[in-house]
C-alpha cells in the first residue's frame, strides 16, 4: 500500500480515537471551571456549534427545516466528520513536517484548538469572537485538543509499529511453521 495512503489511514484511525477522547476530557476539564465562567459561556453559546452548523446548512443550502432530533444527529455527524478528517490531515503531515508531531502532537493540538475556536467558528458565525469567552474556556479547549492530538499521535505510532511488524516478516514455509509449533 502507498505510504501516503497508509499515513492518512493511520491518521483517520487516530482521528476516530481522538474524537472519542476529546469529549470526556472536555467534560472533566469543565468541572474545573467556575460556575460564573460556565454561565458566561452558556449565554454566549446556547446551541452547540455543530448543531448550529447543521441547522444553517439545512436551511440555507438545502432549503429545509430540520427537527431538533435531526439537528442533534447531524451535529454529531459534523463533530465526528471534523475529528476524523483532522486525524487524516495529522496522519498525512506528521511524517512530512516533523514539528507537527513534536511533544506527542502538541503543535497540532494547539493549532487545531485555536483554529477552530478562535478563527473558524466565529468566521462561520457559529460562536461570538474568541475575545468574549473566559480564559478558562480557552484553556479547556486547548487542553482537550492537545489530548485529541496526543491520542492521534499514539494511534499513528501504534499503527506504524503493527504495519512494520506485519510487512517486515517474511512468510514462513510449512516446514518452518511445523518447527515453531
Amino acid at each position: 500500500m502507498n505510504r501516503v495512503i497508509k499515513d492518512v489511514l493511520f491518521g483517520i484511525i487516530g482521528g476516530i480515537a481522538g474524537t472519542v477522547v476529546v469529549g470526556p476530557v472536555m467534560s472533566a476539564l469543565s468541572k474545573l471551571q467556575s460556575d460564573e465562567d460556565k454561565k458566561r459561556e452558556q449565554s454566549l453559546v446556547p446551541e452547540p456549534p455543530t448543531e448550529k452548523l447543521a441547522r444553517k446548512v439545512s436551511r440555507q443550502i438545502l432549503g429545509i427545516e430540520i427537527s431538533d432530533e435531526t439537528k442533534a444527529t447531524a451535529g454529531h455527524m459534523v463533530h465526528w466528520g471534523y475529528g476524523i478528517f483532522s486525524g487524516g490531515v495529522y496522519g498525512l503531515l506528521r511524517r512530512r513536517v516533523s514539528a507537527v508531531a513534536w511533544g506527542a502532537g502538541l503543535p497540532f493540538g494547539m493549532a487545531f484548538g485555536l483554529f477552530g475556536s478562535a478563527i473558524m467558528l466565529p468566521l462561520m458565525e457559529l460562536t461570538p469572537p474568541a475575545t468574549e469567552f473566559p480564559v478558562s474556556a480557552h484553556a479547556r479547549g486547548l487542553l482537550s485538543h492537545y489530548a485529541y492530538a496526543a491520542t492521534v499521535e499514539g494511534v499513528c505510532e501504534l499503527c506504524e509499529k503493527i504495519d512494520q511488524k506485519v510487512t517486515s516478516e517474511q512468510p514462513r514455509t510449512k516446514t518452518e511453521l511445523r518447527r515453531v509449533s
